[in-house]
């Protein structure tokens, strides 16, 4: 059943209904010409032929009943005939009713399925080279209407993914070029020189090994940006604790800007997978020491509004443009790309604070004013 087309499914089902209402119509009408016609018909002609029987034996006139009680019989027996006749053409018609019926759904079948074939062969056009060919929208408001503006809509969520992943591929292939050819261009250099001293092995060595560090660092992000594995989040971690923790590993960078952290936390302890969520705050901190203005504050924040936990972390930095806030999320995305570099970033970070979060079930959110600073917030479920 399953390897026959759907038209001719529809037609075979279509068809036993079909077969099993013309049948029961015509034994209904079969017995309805019994009941109606042919029974009294019949029973009138058998009381006319008992009665001349009785006449003929009470009667004179033998000769002349006898024949009225010939001609009864007779009618009887025509009666009978055009029953049988009747019954014959019923079954015949039926017969040929059904196998017209059956021939007429397959044919409908085909009509009404035409747009769903015409739907198919698009689709079947449709590939990865060509993703942005659209079907051809039908403006009637029916199952066909819909199931168009769905596909339209599940190729617009495609393309998007698929040019995304080009995008992504091409920003890892290029961060992974970039020490490469650094540390390639350090070796070609040192092999030129026809003697080489200690300093020029201990200059190509310094920079292959800053290079190998950017190397290990965006892979490990990749790696945490990819990782899919189901994690534990049902730590008990104390949120103050954990701030603290993170403020004095960053400490020293803190002090190259003379930068000052205020720490507000009202939330006693949070759930979640400790290891992740110190990342979160960590990089999120770390951000807002990188761009801040020297001098300038950073303000870390927790409480519970809504039965939920909000932690934000404000600073006075250079902040980010409005038109870009949407794209900082993304894998590699800079603002600045000479600013990012020199810091040291792999434009991954946000990347993995937002997927930790949303693995979390909470979600981030982001405000900035240029050159008046920036604030994160992240709420979690309690």
């Amino acid at each position: 059943m399953n390897n026959l087309t759907l038209r001719v499914r529809l037609t075979l089902l279509t068809g036993c209904i079909f077969v099993v209402v013309t049948i029961l119509l015509t034994l209904l009408s079969i017995y309805s010409a019994e009941e109606k016609i042919v029974q009294p018909i019949t029973s009138s002609l058998l009381n006319q032929e008992n009665s001349l029987h009785k006449e003929i034996m009470d009667e004179a006139s033998v000769e002349t009943k006898l024949d009225h009680g010939i001609s009864s019989y007779i009618e009887v027996t025509d009666v009978r005939k055009a029953k049988e006749k009747f019954i014959n053409q019923s079954i015949i018609w039926m017969v040929i009713i059904i196998l017209a019926g059956i021939m007429i759904i397959y044919v409908v079948a085909g009509k009404a399925l035409k747009p769903v074939n015409d739907l198919s062969r698009k689709i079947g056009n449709i590939s990865e080279h060509n993703l942005s060919q659209r079907i051809e929208h039908i403006s009637t408001k029916d199952e066909m209407g819909d199931l168009t503006a769905s596909f339209n809509h599940m190729l617009d969520r495609l393309e998007e993914s698929f040019l995304y992943q080009k995008s992504f591929a091409a920003n890892a292939a290029h961060e992974l070029r970039t020490p490469l050819t650094t540390m390639m261009a350090g070796i070609q250099v040192l092999k030129l020189e026809k003697s080489p001293t200690v300093e020029d092995y201990k200059e190509t060595l310094e920079v292959t090994e800053e290079s190998t560090q950017r190397l290990i660092q965006v892979v490990n992000d990749l790696l945490a940006l990819a990782y899919e594995q189901t994690e534990h989040f049902t730590d008990e971690i104390e949120l103050r604790t954990m701030i603290d923790t993170i403020t004095q590993d960053l400490q020293p960078l803190c002090l190259e800007k003379n930068l000052t952290i205020s720490v507000d936390i009202d939330v006693e302890t949070i759930k979640g997978n400790q290891t992740l969520l110190y990342r979160v705050f960590y990089n999120l901190i770390e951000n807002a020491i990188k761009y801040n203005h020297e001098n300038g504050i950073i303000e870390v924040q927790g409480y519970v509004k809504n039965s939920a936990t909000h932690i934000s972390i404000a600073d006075s930095g250079i902040g980010i443009p409005k038109d870009q806030l949407h794209c900082i999320f993304e894998p590699f995305y800079r603002i600045d790309h000479s600013r990012a570099r020199e810091l040291g970033g792999s434009g991954l970070g946000l990347s993995i604070v937002r997927t930790i979060v949303e693995k979390h079930q909470g979600k981030i959110n982001v405000s900035s004013t240029l050159n008046v600073g920036t604030i994160f917030e992240v709420i979690l479920p309690m």
